[in-house]
């Protein structure tokens, strides 16, 4: 399974083969991960060397990891997830300039940002559940929230106004 992740802004292309080996942005690597879905401690072996870390699910593609004493917040994207961050790119952000517009139909289950605030590009802004999937919709450009449209617990319809940014 290959999915894209996005490690302190820094996006790689990481795919898992069947046997467990790792390939990273189209190289393998000499890494494996141990533990299963749901544990809270990994370790990673690479090029000899051991490392553990925590393992935490902070949302439906962010996770936070833990070693040595430090915190990274991960994005991890499946083939589904990627495919639906390239349609709301393609069909909310882009042709609406600082708009995020939702991408199909859905439920807003929480709202990121509030009007006033300073956005990086990229920077999740609002969740909508849609087909029972949380989607995380991202700021299509830096700049300052102008605008909010929408609450936790709203419906939207497809092509609806959630944050404006200019």
């Amino acid at each position: 399974m290959r999915y894209l992740v996005d490690v302190n802004g820094h996006c790689v292309e990481v795919e898992i083969t069947g046997d467990g080996s790792v390939i990273v942005d189209g190289r393998p690597e000499s890494a494996r991960i141990a533990g299963g879905p749901g544990s809270v401690a990994r370790r990673r072996v690479r090029a000899g060397h051991s490392r553990e870390f925590g393992v935490l699910r902070s949302g439906s593609a962010t996770w936070r990891l833990t070693a040595d004493g430090f915190a990274l917040p991960v994005s991890v994207l499946d083939p589904r997830a990627r495919a639906l961050r390239e349609l709301e790119r393609a069909r909310g952000a882009a042709p609406h300039g600082g708009s995020v517009r939702a991408p199909m139909p859905g439920l807003v289950v929480r709202v990121l940002v509030n009007e006033g605030d300073l956005v990086r590009e990229g920077q999740s802004l609002v969740v909508v559940e849609a087909m029972k999937m949380e989607n995380e919709l991202r700021a299509p450009a830096a700049g300052r929230v102008v605008r909010v449209g929408v609450r936790a617990s709203d419906r939207v319809e497809k092509g609806a106004v959630l944050v404006e940014i200019a």
